[in-house]
């Protein structure tokens, strides 16, 4: 299990069914692939994956060698619904158009060799390069790192150390063809031929071609050894969602290379199995095609508006929150989680559709599933199909709340190693001597995690911020009645959630901590471990949004939109009503990359001589240039920008009392950049230092501080 996985002592009520953390039969690895499957089963739910990608990577977490790339291929036909349940991931996350079943060449999510492939994306000096393929060009194309990356191909400062190139000489050789068959090695062969993929023989043949594409290359291009490694990362531990094999010359290899084994599968491992399942015989069972998804849902996934970013080939809303926020642990990570949420991710409706995807939710209840696949621990106990023993008096602690409320524990072994300084228990260990779990019996699927908490509308099931609120004041008083209650505990209670996307179960659980005696894995689970208090906090602030009085100068009529998305008007501005106030929002397209929708209240903030002001502030953005959709076109860079925004909002928001600060920079670089931006945005001087609040919404009764 993954750190900080809460791997339950149960008492199973259904015959057969085996507890958490009991030995499992060892994989058994095919001598072929079986294209098989109707494309829609439902995941394990190991760590919490809500992706085939998360999924593999938790089954099999070392992919570098035909044993391990045969049995990945076997989990992948015979649990994980087959290159079709692929497929569909694919096309959820944005990576492939469900009409051509081809990858995409759009922004977001940016796909950098599917771009290099088709020439929209030409890394400068390489075309000489290009002819070292010979024959092969027309099919294929090599590629370069970043200059920075190669660079640094021997570095040891652990920094580099899993982003540099491997090796003195690396490239990478990508093909020109984009069909999805092509897009990883995981699904070379498994594609159905009903939908144009060929059969394991066919891609054993394109491989072999591949190769010797490779090779060739490094024969023609000067300076290289006859010592070449050919490497693929196989989906699951793959970092871009097209095709790419890694060239290496093995006569000068980096740190890096040694850092990344465990992912490296060597290109003639692919070849074996797939000589193994051409030379097979013919599978009895027959295979989806792509198309086989259910007719409403394939066409909603063809619809789908919001697409993320991909970070590190994430192609869930989960994968991506913890690339773009790896800590998440204090009111403004949570702040921006949610912000990143509404904004980019497409809302709780994109989460819902993700756990109901894979089966963490029923389609017709909008509750969690309490089945077994996927395994949901939490649901399945509060819903009484599980029980664990010698838990009925600690439930009885939780006094007038074991109605709405339960308490479950740990496994034993994990309870008792809680202090060890093992790695091996590190992390997966309770994280104090006494440390409990607290979860809700409503499995209404918006109580799953406090990331989507008054996020769900009303007209799905969903309950407003207010009613949010109660439950977590809810949840805090079961927790402290609890320990009350309970013998040997002290008063210094910890109370954390797990935010949705560093969470390693998928319904809800409030870790309940005796702070007095904490072990080490509560180090190193800190960087997820969020306060209630925390949470509480950043839905109260959206509450007072929603209590705000109209605006006399906002300049919108009683006829104006009143849906939380109306229309964009001439100058690109979407005229809303939500939070409970009119304000002009701005749609802004910056870098191609990021896509942002701003109030003007935030523009504002900044000073009035500054450029920002001028272009924003005012209705005055129609000159601005747009982009396909109406958006305004900002050609910046979009993390600066996006910091420069956050900073203005907060400033926005904030009392008089409080101060907000600019916050820390991760390196000289990111630096560099903001405060170039920021002059050139005029806003230089006003973000040098300490600005008192403009709004008073994040008022705190006593609070004289201030904001970072």
């Amino acid at each position: 299990s993954s750190p900080g996985l809460p791997c339950l002592f149960l008492a199973m009520s259904q015959a057969g069914a085996a507890a958490p953390g009991s030995q499992e039969a060892p994989l058994m690895l095919p001598t072929r692939s079986m294209r098989t499957s109707s494309g829609n089963q439902h995941l394990d739910g190991i760590e919490g994956a809500t992706s085939i990608k998360a999924e593999l990577t938790a089954a099999v977490p070392h992919l570098c060698d035909a044993a391990t790339y045969r049995g990945a291929r076997q989990l992948l036909t015979t649990k994980l619904g087959g290159a079709a349940n692929l497929h569909r991931e694919l096309v959820f996350s944005g990576f492939v158009d469900p009409i051509s079943n081809c990858l995409t060449l759009n922004a977001k999510p940016f796909n950098v060799f599917a771009h290099v492939a088709q020439g929209l994306v030409v890394q400068p000096g390489m075309e000489s390069e290009q002819e070292a393929l010979g024959k092969y060009k027309s099919k294929y194309i090599v590629c370069c790192n970043r200059q920075e990356n190669d660079l640094h191909w021997d570095s040891s400062d652990p920094g580099w150390k899993f982003k540099a190139s491997m090796a003195r000489r690396h490239r990478f050789l990508t093909t020109k063809d984009l069909h999805f068959q092509w897009f990883n090695a995981l699904v070379f062969g498994l594609v159905s031929p009903e939908d144009g993929g060929l059969t394991p023989k066919g891609a054993f043949a394109e491989v072999q071609e591949m190769k010797a594409a490779a090779l060739h290359y490094a024969r023609n291009i000067g300076g290289w050894s006859d010592q070449v490694g050919l490497f693929v990362n196989v989906f699951g531990h793959n970092s871009v969602n097209s095709l790419f094999i890694h060239i290496l010359d093995m006569t000068v290899l980096g740190p890096s290379f040694e850092a990344l084994s465990y992912k490296n599968c060597p290109l003639d491992c692919v070849l074996k199995v797939l000589e193994e399942e051409a030379t097979a015989p013919p599978s009895p069972m027959v295979s989806a095609t792509l198309s086989s998804a259910r007719p409403k849902e394939r066409l909603s996934l063809g619809r789908r508006t919001h697409f993320f970013e991909g970070t590190d080939g994430a192609t869930s809303v989960k994968a991506e929150i913890v690339s773009r926020i790896p800590v998440l642990r204090d009111p403004s990570t949570l702040r921006e989680a949610r912000r990143l949420l509404i904004e980019e991710l497409g809302g709780s409706s994109a989460i819902k559709e993700e756990l109901t995807r894979v089966g963490f939710i029923d389609r017709q209840s909008d509750t969690l599933n309490t089945g077994t696949k996927p395994l949901n621990i939490f649901a399945r106990i509060a819903s009484g199909v599980l029980s664990q023993p010698g838990m009925e008096a600690e439930n009885a602690a939780l006094g007038n709340y074991q109605d709405r409320f339960t308490i479950c524990r740990n496994i034993p072994e994990k309870d008792e190693h809680w202090d060890s300084e093992d790695p091996a228990w590190v992390g997966q260990a309770s994280m104090a001597r006494r440390h409990r779990f607290l979860t809700t019996k409503d499995l209404h699927w918006q109580w799953f995690n406090a990331l989507v908490f008054g996020l769900v509308p009303t007209t799905e099931g969903g309950s407003d911020i207010d009613t949010a609120i109660k439950v977590v004041e809810a949840l805090k008083g079961a927790a402290l009645t609890f320990v009350s209650n309970t013998a040997g505990w002290s008063d210094q209670i910890g109370l954390f959630f797990h935010i949705f996307g560093h969470n390693s179960v998928n319904s809800l659980h409030l870790h309940v901590i005796d702070m007095s005696e904490l072990g080490p894995g509560f180090k190193k689970m800190h960087y997820k471990n969020c306060p209630l208090d925390a949470v509480l906090k950043v839905l109260r602030e959206e509450h007072s949004m929603l209590t705000l009085p109209v605006p006399l100068s906002s300049g919108i009529s009683d006829g104006a939109a009143t849906s939380p998305v109306a229309a964009a008007s001439g100058d690109g501005i979407r005229h809303t009503q939500s939070m409970g106030g009119r304000e002009d929002l701005v749609d802004v397209n910056v870098g191609g990359q990021v896509f942002m929708t701003i109030s003007r209240r935030t523009f504002r903030a900044a000073p009035e001589s500054s450029l920002l002001f001028k272009m924003f502030a005012l209705c005055t953005s129609s000159s601005l240039p747009r982009d396909s959709e109406g958006r305004v076109f900002l050609d910046l860079p979009p993390r600066s920008f996006g910091q420069i925004i956050d900073t203005l909002r907060l400033i926005a928001l904030a009392d008089a009392s409080q101060v907000v600060q600019r916050g820390t920079f991760n390196c000289q670089a990111e630096n560099f950049e903001f405060w170039t931006l920021a002059e050139i945005l005029g806003v230089k001087d006003f973000l040098s230092k300490g600005q008192s609040g403009q709004g008073g919404l994040l008022q705190s009764p006593g609070f004289k501080g201030s904001i970072a």
